[in-house]
């Protein structure tokens, strides 16, 4: 089974988009999407969190994910980079999406 989270990153919009985690991730997503770049290239970074590298076509930089389960039990809280030593690391937020037949459920 496999949960695709919202990603969101402000002062790095290309993160901004989707990523797909399933039973066998561990410290990398299966897919990362952002809205602006289309799909990505991961690379994972090891360790026991999510850690892992994410490229884009006609981007000239990776980005670095480094993050931890949030509080709430839904997702995954941390931190995002670009490599740039100057501009230091932005927030990075991962949000399940609600699967259908709940979110529909919910409304009723």
């Amino acid at each position: 089974m496999s949960t695709t989270y919202n990603t969101s990153c402000n002062l790095l919009p290309d993160l901004n988009g989707t990523m797909v985690m399933d039973g066998s991730s561990t410290n990398a997503p299966t897919s990362y999407t952002s809205t602006a770049k289309g799909a990505g290239t991961i690379t994972p970074l090891g360790g026991s969190n999510l850690h892992f590298k994410v490229t884009f076509v006609g981007v000239t930089k990776p980005y670095k994910i480094n993050a931890n389960g949030n509080g709430a039990g839904n997702g995954y809280d941390g931190t995002a980079n670009d490599n740039d030593l100057e501009a230091g690391e932005d927030v990075w937020t991962a949000t399940a999406q609600q699967p259908e037949e709940q979110t529909a459920a919910a409304g009723k």
